[in-house]
């Protein structure tokens, strides 16, 4: 019953949109706040708060979703051996389950509000009275010359270094190194005492499983002695705030760069999580940790390859849209990537709240 009314209310967007009422609702959004602030870029940075209201209940819904691996351990426990567990827990992954349909629906609701606010923002109305018919009868119309169409957003720059020297990347990459090292023998420890399979484990599976751990250890070191070097070389010293401005009526390159880096990170940081916690639910369920580890890279590999095709998307389309759509979408990112630290986490423990 809850994925018909899913799919109504995808179809009922869609008919909303091509008879333009989502089109009105953002510009009677828009106008309603410049009547209160007096400011269009103002009123963009709330319309970006508006919108990441109004999703608030589709990502409760996908955080909520994500907690399916119950429903694929079941299948895992058909089979009796690794590789058939893991061709069958990645054949789930692609083809989805009962799912599929909500992230249909869910794809469709943002698809369409996103074009219809990159509509509204392509409509000439900075320079040109906006169509009196568009607005509600409680909304003011606005007096032109609109005001307020310069965007002004503080940001901290760096003003003064100090290289710290060789030696000190090497004492941080030496501290780097020996913090892996305990987190590693912490984890080992653990899993001997708490994990009775353990000791039943083949060497075999031990051998790969070390493989796989040093192989975690050796990318995540590197990646992290690159910062240190990059941050010891050129310490900061002194931070300055400034001002980043432009026009939201004309494209501007560099926050369309800005906001593809953001989608990027968004869909990463987003997909991350998932995996995480899905991860952490297979291991209480008892899953081999060879199909969490596989299924995992598998997953990790395709949430990145989703972050930079749509980051770069991202990039070239706002590139022809006036920096107020990007403005918007800016700050609807910046509030999603706190997510996991805030609704998700409340969600979640609403959530084993029911369940007990």
């Amino acid at each position: 019953m809850r994925w018909k009314f899913l799919s109504l209310v995808g179809l009922l967007l869609v008919y909303a949109f091509f008879k333009g009422w989502t089109f009105n609702f953002y510009a009677n959004i828009l106008f309603g706040f410049y009547a209160l602030t007096k400011q269009i870029w103002i009123s963009v940075v709330l319309l970006g708060v508006t919108q990441t209201i109004l999703m608030i209940p589709f990502r409760a819904i996908r955080v909520i979703q994500s907690q399916n691996t119950r429903k694929f351990q079941d299948k895992v426990n058909e089979f009796g051996r690794d590789e058939q567990q893991i061709a069958k827990v990645k054949k789930t992954f692609r083809q989805g389950n009962s799912t599929f349909l909500f992230y249909i629906v869910d794809f469709m609701v943002q698809l369409t509000l996103f074009i219809s606010i990159g509509r509204l923002f392509l409509t000439d109305f900075y320079t040109n009275n906006i169509d009196p018919s568009i607005l509600l009868k409680f909304i003011p119309y606005p007096i032109y010359p609109l005001q307020g169409l310069w965007f002004k957003i503080p940001y901290p720059l760096v003003t003064k270094t100090n290289d710290l020297g060789w030696w000190a990347v090497l004492i941080a990459w030496a501290l780097i190194l020996i913090t892996h090292v305990f987190i590693y023998m912490i984890k080992r420890m653990g899993r001997r005492f708490s994990v009775a399979t353990e000791k039943k484990q083949s060497p075999s599976k031990s051998t790969q499983k070390t493989k796989q751990t040093f192989s975690f250890l050796g990318s995540s070191t590197l990646i992290l002695f690159i910062i240190a070097y990059f941050l010891v070389r050129k310490f900061p010293l002194a931070l300055e705030m400034r001002i980043f401005s432009g026009d939201v009526s004309v494209p501007n390159r560099t926050l369309n760069t800005v906001t593809a880096i953001a989608t990027f990170t968004m869909i990463v940081w987003f997909g991350l999580q998932n995996i995480l916690r899905q991860g952490k639910l297979a291991r209480e369920k008892g899953i081999s940790q060879k199909v969490i580890d596989l299924t995992q890279s598998e997953m990790f590999k395709n949430n990145l390859f989703n972050g930079i095709l749509i980051g770069l998307g991202a990039f070239f389309i706002t590139n022809l849209i006036p920096s107020a759509f990007e403005l918007s979408i800016f700050t609807f990112e910046l509030i999603a990537i706190l997510s996991p630290f805030t609704l998700d986490k409340f969600v979640l423990k609403i959530g084993v709240v029911n369940k007990d």
